[in-house]
């Protein structure tokens, strides 16, 4: 009997041995394991590298883009980044070309510029004596604020609806919020759960907004989240001031999963489309965004490796007086990307590769295209703080002209590696259109 028990509680062991190590692998729960475990590594802080490669084919209809093609060779863009400290060089040919970091003190920031220490009293101080402009510098601290909230996020994964009605039930009266606006009307939530009461799939939203000294917009509607093998998540919101200043959203996305050998590989699959259409002062405007996911997996029982391409197309028109002159009147976009990783359970550490496709046309004349090669990798190393940190704080100018003089630099140095013809080019001069 002793035995017995002995030999069922072995049993019962390996069951959950092999259970707590199981594999955890890409599914309509989860489109991204590895991207996902990634982005949880990044929010607890861990250090992140990247590093960057451009090419650009057309830019601002320039006929002639041969100077730009022949800097941009060879050059790497690499950025660190860390709780503390963010730094920025810029590399070509094995010469740092640029290079300049910011740690953020108790009581103050820390700013390299090359081979200088500033003081400043805070980033937003920072920013508006890089930029020299105080409206600047609020300007690009409110851009910084605005995507901060993506820091450690894993976009590609499904957000839980609940998360969503918390977040529309924190926007109490007066809460700020991006672009100037601020919450007039709370925000109710009204919930309706599924059937057997174990899970969230509706809610229904209103609320109100505005800009200072501005008519309120008021915000209604709702968001489905089903469950299923094949979900698919929906919303229609509308966004009104008046009969003149009115928008309406409406969102799908479907998820699905298949596996063509059990354990060992896979497809998953998300077909996202917003559309957004409604008039402001009167004159209308649509856009419409598609965003493809693909996800093919293979594993071993160890690793995981996958293939993930976003494909991303963007239309947006725009009927308001005087924007087909500005070549603002249609706009259309498209962003590739290709992104390759291999995974471990309990890794802390990552690496990941990016390939990047981008065009954008203006009125059906091509504006930007081109493309760049990117590498990631999570954990390891943080970089050095600067410092040490000077005991009062830079005079007016003083880091916006070590910056000028930096770029200068910069530019001295990138002239020095470029060959011949390029010189000879950029001697000559190039025409407005070039």
């Amino acid at each position: 009997m002793k035995k017995g028990c002995c030999a069922l509680l072995a049993a019962a062991l390996l069951i959950l041995a092999a259970g707590a190590l199981a594999q955890t692998l890409p599914s309509v729960e989860c489109f991204s394991p590895g991207l996902l475990a990634m982005s949880e590594t990044v929010a607890s802080g861990a250090p992140v590298h990247l590093e960057a490669s451009l090419d650009v084919s057309s830019a601002l209809y320039a006929r002639d883009l041969s100077v730009l093609s022949a800097m941009l060779d060879g050059t790497t863009i690499a950025c660190d980044s860390s709780p503390d400290t963010d730094s920025l060089r810029i590399v070509r040919q094995g010469e740092t070309l640029f290079s300049g970091a910011v740690t953020r003190g108790e009581d103050a920031v820390a700013v390299a510029i090359g081979d200088s220490v500033f003081r400043a009293a805070d980033e937003q101080a920072l920013l508006e004596a890089l930029l020299g402009d105080e409206a600047g510098g609020q300007s690009a601290s409110a851009l910084i604020g605005a995507l901060s909230p993506l820091t450690g996020a894993s976009i590609l994964e499904r957000v839980p609806l609940e998360s969503v009605a918390q977040w529309f039930e924190s926007l109490e009266a007066g809460a700020a919020l991006d672009g100037g606006f601020a919450v007039t009307q709370a925000f109710a939530v009204e919930r309706t759960m599924s059937d057997d009461g174990t899970r969230l799939t509706r809610i229904d939203v209103t609320g109100a907004l505005a800009r200072e000294g501005e008519a309120p917009w008021t915000l209604c509607g709702w968001l489905k989240q089903p469950a299923g093998r094949a979900p698919k998540d929906t919303f229609e919101l509308t966004l009104t001031q008046d009969e003149s200043n009115f928008f309406e959203l409406a969102y799908s996305s479907t998820r699905q999963s298949s596996v063509t050998r059990k354990d060992k590989a896979g497809e998953n699959k998300v077909d996202t489309t917003l559309r957004a259409a409604g008039e402001l002062a009167g004159s209308k405007l649509s856009s419409r965004l598609t965003v493809y996911l693909r996800n093919n997996w293979t594993a071993d029982g160890e690793s995981l490796t996958e293939k993930v391409v976003v494909n991303s197309t963007l239309t947006h028109e725009d009927k308001t007086p005087g924007r087909r002159m500005q070549r603002l009147n249609l706009v259309e976009a498209s962003l590739r990307n290709a992104v390759q990783l291999t995974t471990r359970e309990g890794d802390t550490t990552f690496s990941a590769a990016d390939e990047v496709i981008y065009s954008v046309k203006m009125d059906s004349n091509t504006f930007l295209e081109g493309s760049a090669a990117l590498t990631l990798q999570v954990g390891g190393e943080a970089e050095p703080a600067v410092g040490p940190m000077p005991p009062s704080e830079a005079a007016p100018g003083e880091i916006q002209e070590a910056a000028r003089e930096a770029v200068a630099e910069l530019a001295a140095r990138l002239y020095a590696q470029l060959g011949e013809g390029t010189k000879e080019k950029i001697a000559a001069g190039l025409s407005p259109n070039e």
